[in-house]
């Protein structure tokens, strides 16, 4: 502990150094208190069997040791508690093609680039999770194991937890687990660090170190928020008087405010209000009616300003994604923020951490995670001029501010281009007095730069070195995606929420000042881990446009699409000799520290002899041979849906997978072949599900999301949707297939008979009913045939009238006669007799009276009686006697000839031939 006379000095020094400062620089407040965590166990939980994936031998699931990829639960003792931390991998954190680059100063003073190295993901052991009660511990391990999400109501948590771990640790040989993060208990943030991290960033009047190196705990630091001093209780410490001004310097700021882009909309259009409608009514369509008092005011004044008030978005979540999003950054560490950590692997250390932590932050509340794609590091030493290539890395001295190195900084970020990173953040020793970090203000995406020295913009932040830096680097990203600051003390909202003339965001509709809570306060304090309901809503609605301006999203990307981000948009221009992975132009890459007997690992090329590795080939020898044709190379993973592979003899490559078609049974209960694997869904709950008791696939048949869901044995009615994903291959929605987590949709026949099969309740009456239908339609058809059929109209002989028209003018009576084959002239049925004599020329043609009444069934002396038509109530027709009409009299009516009537000339009518003997008669 401190002397007395090594206090006092101590004081007198801090007082001359407060006053030359002229309050500029006010570090972080010292802290009351500190502890040292006991870790009492890390418990592993069970892991389940991966697909293999060629080329890499994965360790195997019974290991103790700690995988990047495992779930595990961190129980420590600190401050006479318990805690029990719940935590799982952050998968996001680290792009499958990340490098990293090492930059040293020359004997020229120039910086150089060293070497670039590749940062694997299995390499950065980062989780994320929670703080659990001891008595819920137990049950909650068990849905960890499971992989249950979401949590189910009633499993509640005591707060949020972002661990990195550096070395698991070794019990038997009494080495103590090592890690930094930070995690909440009941709103109160506790922060970890290794001993030597806090020693490196520690304030004079901070507690010392009690514990030696020998002391298993002695590696680790453990504080609280709590355990930072209070203002008044600093002010007392330094001896100043509360009463002065000078002792109410403001604390670790942002110079965000500073910056006419960040606040004047006529320079930056995403934060410039949308113009009002056109005031036109219909019954004004020329504005007359119109006041020229009732146009709204022109903000046309140049750092006037924001138009934008984001009050009326507090706590709204709309135009956030829905779905989880990755942003990918770049980060660049200058040579004194890596003197500060002492060297270049414990600086990339701890920009990794910071990014879990503030990561996490991030996904928790807007749903996108910020991930790395490229670090460039530089050595402790500083060049004795700026380069080119790195321009921003530079000693601190007071003509280079921290506003001058974001300049340059995206000056420099503006010549890279499209590189795949959606940020790019600057991490630096320099801060300028109190200011410790400054960035552009929505600038999402932005890989392009704009602007002259010293206001370049691009997609850029700086922060600065310190305890708790994660907290800067969450602000200054918060800016980034267009969040302002939060309301402070002296601010006011009567026309729009000002805070010494800059629009800020309140606390609600009816209160202005947010009281330094939030990550967003313009003034560093402690217990600030969330972002307010304000600049929730201030981020959200720019990312949808609904305020007026609007941030670029184009770089945020689905996780699902990381395989085509890599393959579409390669960010690694180098060779990454070294991942483990055998890309193009390597013949092999066993991995960094690799002792291999057939593959040089510095240059990924195989050694003299050497045909292939077997690090890198499943089908070489330890001898660098290809493996005979008899080794099997893939084994089957099941005797009916899969086959084993073997090696061909020439080649070092496993042949392709050749397995059965999905879909196909290979059993009962619904057994299918998925990508050469007998499952059904339900057995899949079974083996994932087996720590809670699961066993029976949820009936929800209409699920997309290939993710293991099974039905809740407390609770048929309700579902408990899994982590792992479905097997490929396996069934989803209506007759879709899980092809690499996504629901590919089937044919439109598979559809229906999916559904069909799935919805009998709905399909049998449905069928029933159509069926009917079908068949009355088909009833109703056959009855209209048959009467059709019925209802036809029989043959009727010729109705011809009793009165029969004029004659033709060219008539003779030869006309009517009709030859046969004797020459004997045939007239037709109804041809008087005296007629047929004056056309045979033994009747010269005169006026001759006829009467024809004759009895039923006689017949005329020539043959048949004429067919007749009686009159008088019956219409028929009596030809040869064969019928008579049974009432009425009618009259003769002669019928055509059937041979066509030639040319002929009628002199002369005889009238009684068409007339009859008693025409006129009634």
């Amino acid at each position: 502990m401190y002397s007395h006379h090594h206090i006092c000095w101590l004081l007198v020094v801090l007082l001359a150094s407060f006053h030359s400062a002229s309050a500029l620089s006010a570090p972080a407040r010292p802290l009351r208190r500190l502890s040292h965590p006991s870790t009492l166990s890390i418990d592993i939980l069970p892991r389940r069997q991966s697909p293999p994936i060629l080329g890499k031998r994965s360790l195997p699931i019974d290991s103790p040791v700690l995988h990047h990829t495992d779930s595990f639960r961190l129980t420590l003792t600190a401050f006479d508690e318990t805690f029990y931390i719940h935590l799982r991998p952050n998968d996001h954190l680290i792009h499958p093609a990340a490098r990293v680059n090492y930059y040293k100063t020359g004997p020229d003073g120039q910086s150089v680039l060293t070497r670039t190295e590749p940062i694997l993901r299995e390499s950065v052991k980062a989780y994320w999770g929670e703080v659990i009660p001891a008595h819920v511990s137990p049950d909650r391990l068990r849905e960890d194991t499971a992989g249950v999400i979401p949590r189910p109501s009633g499993i509640y948590e005591l707060g949020w937890a972002r661990i990195t771990v550096y070395d698991q640790g070794d019990a038997d040989a009494g080495r103590p687990p090592v890690f930094e993060g930070a995690f909440s208990v009941n709103g109160v943030t506790h922060h970890v660090q290794t001993k030597a991290n806090y020693l490196r960033n520690k304030h004079a009047l901070d507690p010392h170190i009690e514990l030696d190196d020998a002391h298993p705990d002695a590696n680790l630091v453990i504080w609280r928020d709590s355990d930072v001093m209070s203002k008044h209780e600093h002010e007392r410490i330094l001896g100043l008087d509360v009463s002065s001004p000078k002792a109410h310097g403001h604390g670790e700021t942002c110079g965000h405010d500073r910056m006419d882009f960040n606040t004047d909309p006529l320079q930056n259009e995403a934060i410039r209000k949308v113009p009002p409608p056109p005031y036109t009514p219909w019954y004004d369509a020329f504005g007359f009616l119109h006041s020229a008092t009732n146009f709204s005011k022109r903000d046309d004044v140049a750092g006037g300003g924001m138009g934008i008030d984001f009050s009326g978005y507090i706590g709204q979540t709309a135009g956030c994604p829905t779905s989880q999003k990755i942003v990918y950054m770049g980060v660049a560490a200058d040579c004194e923020y890596t003197s500060k950590y002492g060297s270049t692997g414990n600086a990339t250390r701890a920009i990794i951490t910071n990014w879990n932590t503030a990561s996490a932050l991030y996904k928790t509340t807007f749903q996108v995670s910020l991930g790395i794609v490229e670090l460039q590091v530089h050595e402790p030493e500083c060049p004795s001029t700026a380069t080119s290539d790195a321009p921003w890395n530079v000693a601190c001295s007071e003509s280079v501010t921290l506003n001058d190195r974001l300049s340059i900084f995206s000056g420099w970020r503006g010549q890279k281009g499209n590189d795949g990173a959606g940020l790019w953040h600057l991490m630096s020793g320099c801060p300028t007095g109190s200011e410790v970090g400054i960035a552009w203000l929505a600038t999402l995406c932005q890989q392009t730069s704009s602007g002259s020295s010293p206001s370049i913009v691009s997609g850029t932040a700086v922060s600065t070195s310190g305890r708790t830096e994660w907290q800067v680097i969450a602000h200054e990203i918060g800016h980034n995606f267009g969040a302002i600051h939060d309301c402070a003390d002296g601010c006011s909202c009567s026309n729009g929420c000002e805070t010494d003339s800059v629009n800020c965001c309140p606390l609600s509709t009816t209160t202005c000042d947010a009281n330094s809570q939030y990550i967003m306060s313009p003034v560093a304090e402690t217990g600030e881990m969330q972002f307010s309901p304000c600049s929730i809503g201030n981020i959200c609605s720019l990312m949808s446009g609904a305020a007026g301006g609007h941030t670029n999203t184009t770089c945020l990307i689905d996780p699902n699409a990381m395989a085509s981000l890599t393959t579409s948009k390669p960010v690694i221009t180098l060779q990454m000799c070294g991942n483990g992975i055998v890309e193009s132009g390597e013949d092999c890459d066993p991995g960094l520290g690799s002792n291999s007997t057939c593959c040089d690992a510095s240059t990924c090329k195989f050694k003299k002899g050497a045909v292939c590795d077997p690090d890198s080939s499943q089908c070489c020898t330890d001898s660098c041979t290809f493996a005979p044709s008899t080794q099997v190379c893939r084994p089957a993973k099941d005797a009916t849906c899969d086959t084993a592979e073997m090696c061909t003899g020439s080649s070092a490559t496993c042949p392709p997978d050749v397995f059965a078609s999905n879909g196909k049974s290979c059993g009962s209960n619904g057994l299918a072949c998925a990508s050469g694997q007998c499952t059904s869904l339900s057995q899949q709950c079974q083996l994932v599900g087996a720590s809670m008791g699961l066993s029976k696939a949820c009936p929800s048949n209409d699920d997309k999301s290939c993710q293991v869901s099974c039905q809740d044995p407390n609770n048929s009615n309700q579902c408990v949707v899994l982590q792992s994903a479905l097997i490929d291959g396996s069934p989803c929605g209506y007759g879709g297939t899980c092809i690499s987590g996504n629901c590919k949709p089937g044919s439109w026949q598979n559809f229906f008979k999916s559904w069909y099969t799935h919805n009998l309740q709905i399909s049998i009456p449905v069928t029933v009913i159509v069926g009917l239908i079908v068949l009355l339609i088909l009833y109703a058809i056959a009855r209209c045939i048959m009467r059709s059929r019925r209802s036809k109209p029989a043959r009727t002989a010729q109705r011809i009238p009793s009165y029969p028209g004029p004659p033709p003018m060219n008539f003779a009576p030869s006309a009517m006669v009709r030859q046969n084959s004797s020459s004997t002239p045939m007239y037709g049925p109804n041809v008087p007799v005296s007629v047929a004599a004056a056309g045979g020329g033994q009747q010269r043609p005169g006026r001759t009276s006829h009467s024809s009444r004759s009895s039923a069934g006689s017949g005329g002396p020539a043959g048949p009686a004429p067919a007749r038509r009686t009159s008088g109530g019956s219409n028929s027709v009596v030809s040869g006697g064969a019928r008579q009409s049974r009432q009425g009299s009618g009259h003769y009516a002669p019928a055509f000839p059937i041979e066509p009537i030639r040319n002929s000339r009628m002199d002369w009518v005889d009238d009684t031939v068409y007339n009859g003997p008693a025409h006129g008669r009634r």
